[in-house]
């Protein structure tokens, strides 16, 4: 699938640049925003004007303060004129984290961090 913009969120910068190789590597032309932080991201997504936008967010599951388990319900709140796909990637296994994440609406799936090509071309063929 082709998206417009790609909204990477996750604080760790190590991990955070990685990704953005893998994911400018396989997304050329897709704008890619890189975010350290949930609510920065959110505030974002609410201040731009998505509405004819095809977004792709990755999002780190554990985050201080504001989480992806917040980014979720905040979005949940929100009138949102676009439905983004949303990738939660992790390196936790607490059940009840997975389960909260891999059963929200926008949510398409949950992946091990840091992303590889298999997962990236699993996302480009969906």
């Amino acid at each position: 699938m082709q998206y417009d913009k790609i909204f990477l969120i996750d604080d760790e910068p190590l991990i955070n640049a990685i990704q953005s190789l893998m994911i400018q590597k396989h997304f050329p032309e897709t704008e890619l925003l890189r975010f350290n932080s949930a609510r920065e991201a959110l505030k974002n997504l609410l201040d731009l004007d998505l509405a004819s936008t095809k977004l792709l967010i990755f999002l780190d599951l554990n985050m201080p303060v504001f989480d992806a388990i917040d980014f979720l319900k905040e979005l949940d709140s929100q009138d949102l004129k676009i439905n983004p796909d949303i990738y939660i990637l992790t390196f936790s296994k607490n059940p009840r984290e997975i389960d909260f994440v891999e059963n929200h609406k926008l949510v398409k799936d949950v992946f091990s961090k840091p992303l590889d090509a298999e997962r990236i071309t699993s996302i480009l063929q969906s």
